[in-house]
């Protein structure tokens, strides 16, 4: 459709050459080839001025448009996924699912001294905003956080997870094959959400000194580790193994007085390590 600009110059050149441009005697009756060839510069000065960027759109549009055309201009909140870079502002929803380990049994405060919340801290400290859910609840077996703490993904919508169990497993007796199915099932639930999910390995808390009392055996930690191991490498989830630091927390001590649970000084160790271990979860 052609914009009221070019329709008007259309006419105003019609005019000229008919020497009809509406005001009687402006312009000759009748012009000559030679007067025409005289005009035409100053007719395509006209033509340029009417029809350059800018010029007005239909009756009631906007300068620049139709209406009927798509916008070239983006609209900012809704880039498309993939674009560009990650945004540094955006936050974190950091959902921690575990046990006591996870729920930072042992720390002074387990609001401050878990290591998800250790580890949240260092992430606020590089930049990001972090809101964390921290699920881990002590003495839960992987079938018992399936009840409990996989519901609070619907919930809370986290975009990074960490997976921790198998200690109270062992100590309950739970089959292999029963933790193998149940840890499948909340590793299908995290990653079914489209969160980052990072999944840790046991400490050495068979060594501590109740460790043994809780049927706690290398053979057996090292058995449901693998367990864990291959579950998450067939889905694709990143184990973060933490077996040397637990190694030397252990050579170190480092338990608390109920005998089975590490220092607040061995999470925070554990969040340092976690820290450069995961890819920086609010920058490109």
């Amino acid at each position: 459709m052609r914009s009221r600009c070019s329709s008007g110059v259309a006419l105003a050149v019609a005019q000229i050459l008919r020497g009809d441009s509406g005001s009687r005697g402006r312009y000759p009756r009748a012009v000559t080839a030679h007067r025409v060839w005289l005009l035409f510069p100053f007719l395509l000065l006209v033509a340029l001025l009417f029809v350059a960027p800018g010029c007005g759109g239909d009756d009631g549009g906007e300068a620049g448009g139709s209406g009927n055309e798509p916008s070239s201009t983006e609209d900012p909140e809704a880039t498309s996924p993939g674009s560009g870079p990650a945004d540094e502002s955006a936050e974190v929803r950091y959902l921690a699912i575990g046990d006591s380990l996870s729920q930072g049994i042992g720390a002074e405060d387990i609001e401050t001294g878990s290591f998800p919340a250790r580890l949240a801290e260092r992430w606020r400290k590089a930049g990001c905003t972090v809101e964390l859910n921290n699920a881990g609840i002590s003495g839960y077996t992987a079938g018992q956080m399936i009840d409990d703490q996989l519901p609070r993904i619907g919930e809370f919508g986290p975009n990074l997870i960490t997976f921790q169990s198998g200690a109270n497993d062992i100590a309950n007796s739970v089959s292999e094959a029963e933790y193998r199915k149940n840890i499948g099932v909340v590793l299908d639930a995290a990653v079914a959400s489209g969160a980052r999910v990072f999944v840790l390995l046991q400490n050495e808390w068979f060594r501590a000194p109740d460790g043994p009392s809780y049927g706690g055996t290398r053979a057996l930690r090292d058995a449901y580790d693998a367990i864990m191991i291959k579950e998450a490498g067939s889905r694709g989830v990143k184990v973060v193994d933490l077996r040397p630091i637990y190694k030397q927390q252990a050579d170190d001590d480092e338990w608390v007085d109920d005998g089975i649970h590490p220092t607040e000084a061995a999470y925070d160790a554990w969040a340092e390590a976690l820290a450069k271990m995961i890819p920086s979860p609010c920058k490109p």
